[in-house]
């Protein structure tokens, strides 16, 4: 039995694994080619990229939610209870899609003045211009982006992770080729600098959104087929007892979303350089995490399935092995960065050498805090959630992050002159708080239940 666990997320996390690697790989590409423009160039598309982040998690929130729900249902055999939640996530998800679109096509000045408030006039005139140009053009993205989240959500939820990942992994790379030939004018093509990084963008994500409909056609399952009509049956009921599980994790995302992005922010009041440092520390930190990503995307799966079918006592088995499996992955990865911090940042060599020091700095502290970091991440994202316990860990997510990690990033940034190293150590402390309540919760076990039923059933 245990021996068909491990295969079994194998087949789930290493092409999740993979699929995150590779997307934070494209994002370390695409810094690495913009920062032959300049380090303001790196500050501009690194504060628009973050926006799009944002937008990313709100959805992520939304999708993550509703995929509870399609991952029980599917563990119970019940295709049309499927239907019914991916009819409702097609709406919100929506309306998400087109106001993030609206706000950074129509007010991109608006956008990127939030991040630039240093008193560095020359250095964040040239950013605001950079990212205006790069945000106006990406915004179009996020419409494609939005839907290969909805479709890659449903698929991932139902055990369908091998091509669908070969789907996003081919994206990724297309991306990286039209980034090499638009940023820098290559095979005949003008030289568009950091616009070139936004059509590479557009243009890959909305060939990634047409491959996923044809493989879903020619998969032709009864769980892709949507039945449209089972939007008729969409009762009240029926999509009050979806929200009141989704929308704690709605605003868990929503608000750690917000949460980076004040902390870009609250770097922005020391200097473009400052921003420039997070961004590239913040994208390597985004590699890092395929481990984690991939292992509590099995988790949330596979503990979803079994809660779904009412094993509950199996469930409990499977959480412990996901944790003694992230464990081992925190502490080695952890290792491995604070090793290799120093060659990692010298890769900028375009950036200056002020910003591969701070990058080296951050690296190591992030290094420090990984192994609290992936356990944190494993219980909100993997096990609480997989039996709907969305309150507590929104609660454990977003209360340190709010009421001690912003105030105390913006109290030191604006109030202070303290080296940024210490900054960015005192603003994890939030992590520590945060792996306190999440622990005590997992070990009660009380966010063992079964959300197929009415009144779910609890573990003893």
């Amino acid at each position: 039995m245990t021996e068909g666990f491990y295969r079994k997320v194998l087949k789930i996390a290493l092409p999740i694994a993979l699929s995150q690697f590779l997307g934070g790989l494209m994002s370390v590409v695409d810094t690495l080619m913009v920062s032959q423009l300049g380090d303001n160039a790196v500050a501009a598309v690194g504060i628009a990229s973050n926006i799009a982040f944002f937008m990313f998690m709100v959805n992520w929130g939304l999708l993550s939610g509703f995929g509870i729900f399609i991952a029980q249902y599917y563990g119970s055999k019940d295709i049309f209870n499927i239907h019914k939640v991916f009819i409702i996530v097609l709406g919100f998800s929506t309306t998400i899609a087109l106001v993030f679109f609206s706000l950074a096509f129509f007010f991109p000045e608006a956008l990127i003045g939030l991040y630039t408030q240093s008193s560095d006039t020359t250095n964040v005139l040239a950013v605001r211009a950079f990212g205006i140009r790069y945000l106006k053009i990406v915004s179009i993205s996020y419409i494609t982006i939005t839907f290969t989240q909805m479709l890659s959500i449903l698929m991932r939820s139902v055990e369908d992770v091998v091509i669908p990942q070969i789907i996003q992994i081919s994206v990724i790379f297309i991306n990286t080729g039209l980034n090499f030939i638009l940023i820098n004018g290559r095979l005949g093509f003008e030289a568009y600098g950091v616009a070139g990084a936004a059509y590479a963008t557009v243009i890959s994500s909305s060939l990634g959104l047409i491959t996923f409909f044809v493989y879903m056609r020619l998969k032709n399952s009864p769980i892709y087929n949507i039945q449209w009509s089972a939007a008729k049956a969409i009762t009240r009921p029926f999509t009050l007892r979806i929200l009141k599980k989704t929308m704690p994790v709605l605003a868990n995302e929503t608000f750690w979303g917000l949460g980076m992005s004040m902390y870009l922010i609250a770097f922005g009041f020391i200097s473009p350089l400052a921003i420039t440092s997070l961004t590239i520390a913040n994208q390597i930190m985004g590699l890092i995490w395929f481990a984690n990503g991939g292992v509590s995307a099995a988790t949330a799966i596979m503990l979803g399935h079994k809660l779904g079918d009412n094993q509950l006592g199996e469930a409990k088995i499977y959480a412990k092995r996901f944790v003694r499996i992230n464990i081992v992955l925190g502490l080695s990865i952890g290792i491995l960065l604070f090793t290799f911090s120093r060659p990692i940042a010298q890769i900028y060599t375009a950036t200056s050498e002020s910003v591969q020091e701070n990058v080296v700095l951050f690296l190591r502290i992030y290094a420090v805090y990984l192994p609290v970091k992936f356990m944190n991440a494993l219980h909100i994202v993997g096990t609480l959630r997989s039996g709907g316990d969305t309150f507590y860990a929104l609660l454990s997510e977003l209360l340190p992050l709010w009421l001690y990690g912003v105030p105390i990033a913006f109290i030191l940034a604006l109030t202070t002159s303290l080296p940024l190293p210490i900054i960015l150590i005192l603003m994890n402390v939030e992590e520590l708080i945060k792996f306190v309540l999440l622990i005590t919760r997992y070990k009660s076990y009380r966010w063992i239940k079964n959300l197929t039923f009415e009144e779910p059933t609890k573990v003893t």
